[in-house]
């Protein structure tokens, strides 16, 4: 397990966004806002991730930001993901 940072594609739907990594095609998300955006993001991102790492799979690689354009109405962030962290606190509660 490990600590991942990973570029995210932030589209604008209205008042809504939706959310999805160019390196990990199964892995996308939304919200009503970007608040809400990214806190989705970010569990979304730990979750594939974790059951990537219990399965035995090995994590892609992250592309270089400076390849990734954004289209019209999109943007890129970077979203961290701390798998030991979140199995902490999803799996081993007391």
């Amino acid at each position: 397990m490990a600590k991942y940072v990973y570029p995210a594609i932030f589209t604008k739907e209205g008042g809504q966004y939706s959310v999805r990594f160019p390196d990990i095609p199964n892995c996308m998300t939304q919200g009503e806002d970007i608040s809400d955006a990214v806190e989705n993001v970010e569990d979304a991102l730990c979750l594939v991730l974790y059951h990537m790492e219990q399965r035995g799979e090995v994590a892609p690689v992250a592309s270089d930001p400076i390849s990734l354009v954004p289209s019209e109405g999109e943007f890129i962030s970077f979203v961290n993901c701390d798998t030991i962290e979140y199995k902490k606190f999803y799996f081993e509660k007391l």
